[in-house]
């Protein structure tokens, strides 16, 4: 059994968007440019983006209200606990946010943002590099994060010298109910090389952010992962991974899978 360290991926870009179900805001979000951004709120996520590029737990956990939580189950004190875990992994990360548009309602912020995570660990002969991108809307209020909504996220995790390149198919949402495709091709000729592999499917909560699964790698027999699965019948976020493993590194891909009502 492998640890599921595609997990961590996802824990270092929740430290900038955490998850929450889906909610239907009072009007459409205006259209906006960053100048036009207060700049109250800009430099909020610069500031937060600075401070998870610099490591700095204390920093990145003053910009969220005390009573932040998502309904994924993500808190403050899971990111308190799992984040240092994560960053011990990376030589360098840095994040950056991008606000797409923006409105205000009362007294509360409404950003749609964009954030990308990269970084770059390991050792020069087994380099581990992490690259993951979300959108969300993010609720601020007072200068502090109150609340999140996750609509897309991918990481891809890559180690070793020559890992493989995979083209990855997965829908970003799906009905409660319905069937759907996962495709991990490897795009190199594996020839006499064996190919390790394993697909995961899990329900996003605070368990599975606190506590990630174990994954059971089996020798492949074709040039990557094909699979055919059913959404649950109740409505809800899930994580789509998969491992692909050869003699010269691997690569770990995980995908938010929005399952929705029919």
């Amino acid at each position: 059994m492998m640890r599921r360290s595609f997990l961590v991926s996802v824990l270092g870009l929740a430290v900038i968007c955490g998850g929450i179900q889906e909610q239907t805001w009072a009007a459409p979000l205006a259209q906006a440019t960053p100048a036009a951004l207060p700049e109250s709120l800009q430099s909020l996520l610069n500031g937060l983006d600075t401070a998870a590029s610099q490591k700095n737990l204390e920093a990145v956990l003053a910009f969220y209200d005390p009573e932040f939580k998502t309904g994924d189950g993500l808190t403050l004190e899971i990111l308190r606990k799992q984040l240092p875990t994560f960053w011990q992994l990376y030589r360098d990360i840095r994040y950056r946010t991008t606000v797409n548009r923006w409105q205000q309602q009362g007294n509360e912020w409404i950003l749609e943002i964009s954030t990308t995570i990269e970084g770059t660990g390991g050792t020069s002969d087994r380099p581990q590099n992490i690259r993951g991108n979300l959108q969300a809307t993010q609720v601020i209020r007072n200068g502090k994060i109150i609340r999140q909504d996750i609509t897309s996220e991918k990481t891809t995790i890559t180690i070793g010298a020559t890992p493989p390149t995979v083209q990855f198919s997965l829908p970003q949402a799906v009905r409660a109910g319905e069937e759907f495709s996962l495709d991990a091709i490897v795009q190199e000729p594996i020839g006499n090389a064996i190919l390790l592999g394993a697909a995961s499917d899990q329900p996003i909560n605070a368990q599975t952010y606190a506590n990630p699964s174990p994954v059971k790698l089996e020798l492949l027999s074709a040039g990557g992962i094909f699979k055919v699965g059913r959404a649950p019948q109740e409505a809800g976020n899930r994580w789509v991974s998969v491992a692909l493993i050869r003699d010269t590194g691997m690569v770990l891909i995980t995908q938010r899978l929005r399952v929705e009502k029919p």
